[in-house]
C-alpha cells in the first residue's frame, strides 16, 4: 500500500511513517500501517511495525504522525488514535474519538491538538507519556475538521469543511 502523509524523523534520525491499508498487499500485511525505518539500515531498514489492520476498516493513516519524547501518536480514518512506544513499537493507548481523524496531531507544551471529521476539536494532556491522557477540553466546530489546527501565541487556527475559519483561544 502507499504512503499518504509526510514522514515523521526523531532526532536520532530514524524514521516514521503511517500507511495506508487499501489495496491489501502482502507487503502490508507483513510490515504493518505504523512503521519504524532505520535509514542507516538500507537493506533491512525496517526497525518494527505495527499491524492495526483490524480496526481501520479497509483504509488506514492518512495523517502525518505527531512525535511527542518517546510516543508517536498516529490517528487513523477511523477515528481510532494510537499512542506507540518509539523505542519498542508496543501501542500504550488507544483512544476512539467520534470522527475519523483526518488531521495531522499538533503537539505543545505538553498538550496535543487533535480534530476529527465530526467537527470535533480536542486538547488532551501528554506530560506523562506512557498513560492514555486526559481530555483537557472540546469543542464542537459543526462540521468535518481535514485539516491539521496551527498553533501561535496560544492561539489555535483552524478550517473546517464548513467553510469557516475559526480562530480558539
Amino acid at each position: 500500500d502507499d504512503t499518504d502523509a509526510s514522514l515523521v524523523i526523531d532526532a536520532e534520525g530514524m524514521i516514521y511513517a503511517g500507511v495506508e491499508y487499501q489495496r491489501g498487499t502482502a507487503r502490508s500485511h507483513e510490515v504493518g500501517q505504523i512503521i519504524k525505518l532505520d535509514p542507516s539500515r538500507p537493506d533491512d531498514p525496517l526497525v518494527w511495525g505495527v499491524d492495526v489492520r483490524g480496526v481501520l476498516d479497509g483504509s488506514g493513516v492518512w495523517a502525518t504522525p505527531g512525535l511527542h519524547r518517546d510516543l508517536l501518536i498516529v490517528p487513523t480514518h477511523t477515528g481510532h488514535v494510537y499512542g506507540v512506544d518509539t523505542a519498542t513499537g508496543e501501542i500504550r493507548w488507544t483512544k476512539k474519538l467520534p470522527g475519523p481523524t483526518w488531521p495531522s496531531p499538533v503537539i505543545v507544551d505538553d498538550v496535543w491538538i487533535q480534530g476529527d471529521c465530526g467537527g470535533g476539536l480536542y486538547a488532551f494532556d501528554v506530560s506523562d507519556t506512557t498513560v492514555e491522557p486526559p481530555e483537557l477540553w472540546s469543542i464542537s466546530l459543526g462540521a468535518c475538521i481535514e485539516s491539521t489546527p496551527a498553533v501561535w501565541d496560544g492561539l489555535i487556527v483552524v478550517g473546517t469543511k464548513g467553510g469557516y475559519i475559526h480562530a480558539l483561544r
